[in-house]
């Protein structure tokens, strides 16, 4: 049977110059000036690959940004150091063999259990029915377990490591921790309890230098990726802090093997049906002082021997730009509980510099999963990305003040909208409020009709961030007429007991003129007066 080559064969899937091809982790690196980007249904892969493969390269051929001018010198030459890159990946063939008997690439060789058992390869899969969850959207069963080539199976692989679930994992053979035929207590991924935030630039050279990290303090001599361990990996595993950057970003969160067949229907004659999947490194302790892609928000009362700091999460739909609090905390205030990503202080500190340029076109991607009993499954994965002005890093900027004005309106006024809903559902006799987690509330319909407007305003603040002041006049303007579009058919629909509403005596009782004129009264307190935004507007 053929192997498959990380490092030649086509399996990341790229946007190039507008077409989409698979290339291998050499071409993604070497041309990565001439790729426009990473080119993936799957978030979960996207962010897995550039994680656990084209960044760990790229530090270890490259080597460490140390200092600001490192970085500097990088980004202006355009290109990677395809010789370094090559010479680097040569030397290391062995090391990224996907079906390799003796050391296959994130994975552990000869992987079994007491019985030889296998499991389904939708294991690693999370939109495909596994185990018992019923396939309501599916046509297969875990008898029928999908055909993967190999490439859609490494980036599953490598997804897996990532945001496995936290169920009950098979024993296998060599794992001294197994009892009765399984582990329990396993972790999610490493990547699952985190609110991943991930850098995007024009190309995917600029997107892998957004994502290098500057080590003032370089290197640990022991840090190294997975697939340069001295040993391989067995199935025995470990609790164990981090060594360092590169060891935390190719964490080996589960042991796996991939079972290759032969098989004539597909295209390269190989397919993967079946997998080994078993309980994998835990990390001990907080990664917050290495991990670079998720915000952290200060715990009040941490108890005896928890982090000072925990991660912030996305929620679940709750659009990206809604969470500019975190995004923007670049630069550590007084009193401020939130830290935005790393990346994103380092970008601010580089745009300061003069190293990025104000009208760079930054775009953040950010990735969460929502698990669901137990963490045993994942309900959700979360995704949005929104483009980012990258003056709006900047602590004292003026487009970081309109991007943060624009956010905390926009709340102020979906609060106001639900206010609404309520007086008006208590004018027509409906009863007590909507809960806030049942049924679709009219401030939620609010936002997502704002999303589209607050997306213009930072492309636009992007290419144009001298115009911050005039941007603000225009979305005030623009949030008025989106509020009212979108609270108007309600108002109109109003049946006749809301005209006087269950307590006709009452001076401000719940009724359709009260709840009209509360909403126009927030407009103002929140946008200022219509006609003086449209005039000021006009003189800009």
């Amino acid at each position: 049977m053929d192997d498959f080559s990380l490092i030649d064969a086509g399996w990341i899937p790229v946007d190039r110059r507008g077409v989409r091809v698979e290339v291998g982790i050499r071409d993604a690196l070497v041309h990565a000036q001439e790729i426009d980007g990473l080119a993936l249904d799957d978030p979960l892969e996207a962010v897995a690959i550039l994680r656990q493969v084209l960044l760990p390269v790229l530090l270890e051929a490259c080597g460490v940004l140390r200092t600001d001018d490192d970085w500097a010198q990088r980004w202006d030459v355009g290109v990677f150091d395809g010789e370094r890159i090559t010479e680097y990946l040569t030397a290391r063939a062995d090391q990224f063999s996907l079906f390799s008997t003796e050391r296959p690439f994130a994975q552990v060789a000869g992987l079994h259990t007491a019985k030889n058992e296998t499991r389904p390869v939708s294991l690693l899969v999370p939109r495909l029915a596994a185990g018992n969850s019923v396939p309501l959207f599916s046509s297969r069963t875990e008898s029928d377990p999908p055909r993967l080539s190999p490439a859609a199976a490494a980036r599953a692989l490598l997804a897996a490591h990532c945001w496995d679930t936290a169920a009950i994992k098979t024993g296998v053979v060599g794992d001294p921790q197994v009892k009765g035929g399984k582990t329990t207590g396993n972790h999610t991924g490493p990547l699952g309890q985190l609110g991943v935030v991930v850098p995007l630039g024009e190309t995917l050279f600029h997107t892998l230098m957004l994502n290098l990290p500057i080590l003032p303090a370089g290197r640990r001599p022991d840090d190294r990726p997975q697939w340069a361990s001295e040993a391989p990996a067995g199935p025995r595993w470990m609790i164990r802090p981090p060594r360092g950057l590169l060891d935390l970003l190719t964490w080996q969160s589960r042991r796996i093997r991939l079972i290759p067949q032969e098989d004539p229907t597909v295209p390269g004659g190989i397919s993967v049906r079946q997998v080994v999947l078993a309980a994998g490194d835990r990390l001990l302790g907080s990664v917050h002082h290495l991990e670079p892609h998720t915000a952290w928000r200060q715990v009040d009362k941490p108890k005896a021997g928890q982090p000072p700091v925990r991660p912030v999460r996305h929620q679940s739909g709750r659009a990206a730009w809604r969470g500019f609090e975190a995004l923007l905390a670049t630069v550590p205030t007084p009193g401020e509980k939130v830290s935005a990503p790393k990346l994103l202080s380092q970008a601010a500190g580089l745009r300061e510099d003069g190293i990025l340029p104000a009208d760079l076109a930054l775009r953040v991607l950010t990735v969460g999963v929502q698990y669901g009993t137990q963490s045993a499954v994942i309900d959700e994965v979360t995704v949005d990305e929104i483009p980012l002005p990258v003056t709006a890093l900047l602590r004292d900027s003026e487009v970081r003040r309109v991007v943060l004005a624009v956010a905390d309106q926009a709340e102020s006024l979906r609060v106001a909208a639900n206010r609404l809903g309520d007086t008006l559902r208590e004018a027509a006799g409906a009863g007590e409020k909507l809960p806030w987690d049942k049924g679709q509330r009219l401030g939620d319909m609010l936002v997502h009709n704002f999303t589209p407007t607050v997306r213009r305003l930072l492309a636009g603040l992007a290419r144009h961030p001298q115009d911050a002041a005039k941007a603000e006049l225009a979305w005030k303007v623009i949030a008025r007429q989106v509020i009212w579009e979108t609270v108007d058919p309600l108002l109109s629909t109003a049946g006749p007991r809301a005209f006087l509403g269950p307590h006709p005596d009452e001076l401000f009782g719940a009724r359709l003129a009260v709840a009209e004129t509360s909403l126009r009264r927030t407009l103002n307190d929140v946008l200022g007066r219509d006609a003086d935004n449209r005039r000021d507007l006009a003189a800009a």
